[in-house]
C-alpha cells in the first residue's frame, strides 16, 4: 500500500450501525476507522466529507460526537480513496502580483483551490507547490500558503503569503475586515434599484447539508453591497463588495433576493447555460484591495473578465436598456 492510496473495505448499503449507550461520545470519525479497520483517519474523514458516512440517514461532520440509538450508516463503494497530500503539478497560472512576500494569482474557472475529494493534484495548490516550492509548510499542508478562497467556478483574484508571517498578517487582516474583495456577477432579472446591500445570516441548508441557505438557525452574520452597473433585457450586471466573507455567500444572497447569478447551476435556474452557451456561473472575483503584510503599502489590483464571461457580455450588448 502506498502512501497516497488507502485500500478500503467494501461495506453494503444496508449495513446499519446503531450506537450504543456505552459508545456515546464518540466522535463519527474515530468510530468508523473502527469500522473500517484498514482504513486511516485521513482517509474516512475524506469518505465523511464526501457524505458517504450518513447519522441518521443524513451527513454529518467528522468531529459530531454519536449519541445512544444514532444510527450509523457507511455508504458502499468500490474505487480505493486516495488520501489527500499537496503534491507540486505544473500547471499554468495568471500571476498578476508577485514580490518576497506574497503572490496574487487570477484563478481560471474549473479550478479548486486546495486538494479535495475528486481533485487530488490539479488544484491551485498543486500549480503554485510547483511554482514556488518554499510554500510547502506555510499553514496548513493541504492550503500552503492560502489567504483565502474561491469556489471552483468563480474565476479571479486570490491572495497567496509566501512565508508564515505574511500568511498570519494576511489572515488577520481579514478577520479585521479590511480586505476589500469587489466581484462582478451577472444575473437573472432586472434590479430596478441602482445600489443597495443585502443583510441576511448564512448557515448550512438544513434539507442539503452540502448547500448554504439564508437561516436564522445555526448561522453566522452576512453583509453584501450591490451596485448596477448594466442591465439588460432580461440580466442585470453587477459590482459587489463583501463585508463578510461566508461560504457561497454572492451566490446565496443573490438567490435571496430573486436574482440568482447566472448560470449557478446550484442556486439557480442554469437556464443561461443552454441559451448563452456558458459552462459556469457568472462570477468573477475582479478586485483586492489590501495593506503588503510587510511593506505596509496599499495595494490595488484588478483581473480582466475572463474571455468566456466577456464573451457572454459582447453577445448581450445589443439587449442592454
Amino acid at each position: 500500500m502506498n502512501e497516497s492510496e488507502v485500500e478500503q473495505e467494501e461495506i453494503a448499503l444496508d449495513s446499519i450501525q446503531q450506537i450504543e449507550a456505552e459508545q456515546a461520545g464518540q466522535r463519527l470519525d474515530r468510530f468508523a476507522v473502527g469500522l473500517l479497520h484498514d482504513s486511516s483517519r485521513t482517509a474516512v474523514q475524506q469518505l465523511i466529507a464526501a457524505g458517504l458516512v450518513l447519522v441518521n440517514g443524513k451527513p454529518s461532520k467528522p468531529g459530531y460526537a454519536l449519541r445512544a440509538d444514532d444510527r450509523v450508516q457507511i455508504l458502499a463503494f468500490s474505487a480505493p480513496a486516495r488520501e489527500l497530500i499537496a503534491k507540486p503539478n505544473a500547471i499554468p497560472l495568471t500571476v498578476i502580483y508577485e514580490d518576497a512576500d506574497i503572490i496574487v494569482v487570477n484563478k481560471a474557472a474549473g479550478m479548486v483551490v486546495h486538494p479535495a475529494p475528486g481533485h487530488y493534484d490539479d488544484t491551485l495548490v498543486n500549480a503554485l507547490l510547483a511554482r514556488n516550492p518554499e510554500l510547502q509548510g506555510v499553514g496548513s499542508d493541504l492550503r500552503p500558503g492560502i489567504v483565502h478562497r474561491l469556489d471552483k467556478d468563480t474565476s479571479g483574484l486570490v491572495i497567496v503569503a509566501r512565508n508564515a508571517r505574511s500568511l498570519a498578517l494576511l489572515v488577520e487582516q481579514m478577520k479585521r475586515r479590511e480586505i476589500i474583495k469587489r466581484y462582478i456577477a451577472l444575473v437573472e432579472g432586472i434590479i430596478t434599484i441602482d445600489q443597495g446591500s443585502i443583510d441576511a445570516p448564512i448557515g448550512r441548508d438544513r434539507r442539503n447539508r452540502q448547500q448554504m441557505a439564508v437561516t436564522v438557525v445555526d448561522s453566522r452574520e452576512a453583509r453584501t453591497y450591490f451596485r448596477v452597473l448594466e442591465r439588460f433585457k432580461t440580466y442585470t450586471l453587477l459590482l459587489l463588495q463583501l463585508e463578510t466573507g461566508r461560504t457561497h455567500q454572492i451566490r446565496v444572497h443573490l438567490q435571496a433576493i430573486g436574482h440568482p447569478v447566472v448560470g449557478d447551476l446550484v442556486y439557480g435556474s442554469g437556464d443561461a447555460q443552454r441559451s448563452l452557451g456558458l459552462r459556469r456561473q457568472f462570477l468573477h472575483a475582479y478586485q483586492l484591495q489590501f495593506i503588503h503584510p510587510v511593506t505596509g503599502a496599499k495595494l490595488e489590483l484588478e483581473a480582466p473578465l475572463a474571455d468566456d464571461l466577456q464573451t457572454v457580455l459582447e453577445s448581450l450588448a445589443d439587449n442592454s436598456i
